[in-house]
C-alpha cells in the first residue's frame, strides 16, 4: 500500500492552502491508497477529510504533527492534543499509554523545529522520517544516516501544505490491509515499509 503519513489541510492547519477536494483529487491521480491528515496540534479535519475520500474510494487515516520543546513529531493514536511545550521523552510515554506510534518528522530541517541530534539521545520513536516533501536532499540524506545509525526505519511524507505536493514522498506497506489508525499503528510498529519518491504523473 501507498500511504502519504504527513499532510495538511487549510481546515486544520493556518499555514496551508490545501482544500479537501483538492487533495482528493491529487491524492487518487498519484494512485496512492491512504492518506494521512497530520495538522497541526489538532485532529479537526479528519473525518470532514475521511468523508470526501469514501466517495472516491481513498482510505483516510487521522494523526496529529506535535511541536514539542525539541521539534515536530508525528503521532498516532492520541485523541486529543497534548500541551503545548510537552517535552518530546513526554510526549513519547504519552502515545506509549495510547497504545499509539511516533514518527520523527524531518529529523533535520533548518526551516522547521526539528529535533536534530536529540534522535540519537530520545530511544522509543517507531521511525524516522527521512524522506520529507519540504526538506532538501542534504536534509534528507542526513535523516536516512541517523535512521541507518539507530536501526530505526523510515518513513516517507510529502509534508503537503498545497495540492501539487500530495504524494510526492510516500511509504510504502508490505501489508495491503490498512484500513483504520489501529491498523496503521500496528503496521509502525511492525516496521513493514520503506519511503518511496513518487514520480508526477
Amino acid at each position: 500500500m501507498l500511504i502519504d503519513l504527513h499532510i495538511h489541510t487549510k481546515q486544520g492547519s493556518r499555514c496551508s492552502s490545501l482544500d479537501i477536494h483538492g487533495l482528493v483529487m491529487r491524492a487518487k491521480k498519484m494512485h496512492l491508497d491512504a492518506v494521512c491528515i497530520t495538522d497541526h496540534n489538532t485532529t479537526m479535519a479528519v473525518e470532514m477529510v475521511r468523508d470526501a475520500g469514501k466517495e472516491q474510494g481513498l482510505i483516510v487515516l487521522g494523526g496529529m504533527e506535535v511541536r514539542c520543546r525539541e521539534g515536530d513529531i508525528l503521532t498516532f493514536g492520541l485523541q486529543d492534543p497534548p500541551d503545548p511545550g510537552i517535552a518530546a521523552l513526554d510526549l513519547l510515554k504519552l502515545v506509549q499509554r495510547s497504545e499509539g506510534a511516533a514518527i520523527v518528522a524531518h529529523p533535520f530541517r533548518a526551516s522547521a523545529p526539528s529535533l536534530g541530534r536529540v534522535v540519537c539521545e530520545i530511544s522509543g520513536f517507531d521511525a524516522l522520517e527521512v524522506l520529507n516533501g519540504n526538506s532538501s536532499n542534504d536534509e534528507n540524506k542526513k535523516a536516512c544516516c541517523a535512521a541507518q545509525r539507530l536501526h530505526i526505519p523510515g518513513t516517507g511524507g510529502s509534508d503537503a501544505h498545497s495540492r501539487a505536493s500530495v504524494g510526492r514522498y510516500v511509504t510504502e506497506f508490505e501489508e495491503n490491509s490498512i484500513k483504520g489508525e489501529q491498523d496503521l499503528i500496528a503496521a509502525l510498529r511492525g516496521g513493514r515499509f520503506k519511503p518511496k519518491k513518487l514520480l508526477d504523473l
